[in-house]
């Protein structure tokens, strides 16, 4: 199987920019296709779970508002990016927009929590819960697709990694290289993630030594531990790896940053719009349409004014 960072070790720095640029450019524009593509309004519509769902008790309306305030203003800093990378004829503002679009998608998905009386509040906590609430079909399953399972032994759920595609290819009428590219790019980040995981636990060996090499049982416990890899892991990983890792890929010549940009853009525009239908089924369409009212009178924020008439719509279709 192909080891993206073993590779790139063994290239020259101009290659090596390269190949970062195109494997970025080409990750994102898989999961926005896959996403765009992705019938996430009528998984809803037709999803026992959602058509059932009744929010938190006592909503703790101020803390929805919060967190919803939270990701729109940070959605529309991201969209903004556009007018930077236009002007500047450079994609140095990328180095910040993985960053933002994992927030506005984070918040997003607090303030969905928060509204369907779930408290995970830390990073770790909520990415854990995301992949457990998509493993019981409690979120559309054309965004559920993830890997699981340890180091040698990694598995992938509502996606299927084809055989005898280039690591590079993508052709957006072949769904197979879409699905190529978000399985190695799913594959890496749960090999890394697993990888920062396994420094919790204390593996030893009969004598009482620190193991130097797990098992199949040992990686299950971290698998365990970890939880799912899912599109809200790969957001968080290339969150971190912007602002540490990858700053010359974005100020690389032959960085694609607009085009990449849009795939963010469209990318936490259907993540958000899943978690805003659930936010507006828990608390009522009135509660919710309130909130962005609220939020409108303030900021002019074409993103979520135009997909307020698909959660009305998809909401409404369940009522």
């Amino acid at each position: 199987m192909f080891d993206f960072e073993l590779y790139i070790k063994s290239l020259k720095e101009e290659d090596n920019l390269k190949f970062r640029a195109d494997v970025t450019h080409n990750q994102f524009l898989a999961l926005s296709t896959k996403l765009n593509q992705a019938d996430l309004e009528n998984d809803m519509v037709n999803s026992k779970y959602f058509v059932n769902l009744r929010g938190a008790k006592n909503p703790p309306l101020p803390e929805i508002d919060k967190w919803l305030k939270n990701s729109w203003n940070t959605e529309k800093v991201l969209a903004e990016n556009k007018t930077v990378i236009e002007n500047t004829g450079q994609s140095f503002a990328m180095q910040w927009a993985f960053a933002q679009a994992y927030y506005t998608t984070f918040g997003s998905f607090l303030a969905h929590f928060k509204a369907v009386g779930h408290t995970e509040n830390s990073h770790s906590a909520v990415l854990k819960k995301l992949g457990k609430l998509m493993g019981e079909s409690k979120l559309p399953l054309s965004m559920s697709f993830y890997s699981t399972g340890g180091r040698n032994h990694i598995d992938f759920v509502n996606i299927s990694k084809p055989c005898g595609i280039k690591n590079l290819q993508i052709e957006l009428e072949k769904e197979e290289t879409i699905n190529n590219q978000i399985c190695q790019f799913l594959k890496s980040t749960r090999e890394l993630r697993l990888k920062e995981k396994v420094s919790d636990f204390k593996f030893i060996t009969s004598k009482r030594k620190p193991k130097k090499s797990l098992n199949f049982l040992d990686w299950k416990k971290v698998s365990d531990s970890l939880g799912h890899t899912t599109i809200m892991d790969l957001l968080y990983r290339k969150r971190i790896k912007a602002n540490y890792d990858d700053i010359d890929t974005f100020n690389y010549n032959g960085f694609k940053g607009l085009d990449v940009l849009n795939s963010l853009c469209c990318i936490t525009n259907r993540l958000n719009l899943v978690n805003e239908c659930y936010i507006a089924k828990a608390i009522g369409i009135e509660q919710y349409t309130s909130i962005l009212s609220n939020h409108l009178k303030r900021v002019k924020n074409n993103i979520v004014e135009e997909r307020l008439n698909t959660v009305l719509a998809v909401v409404s279709a369940v009522s």
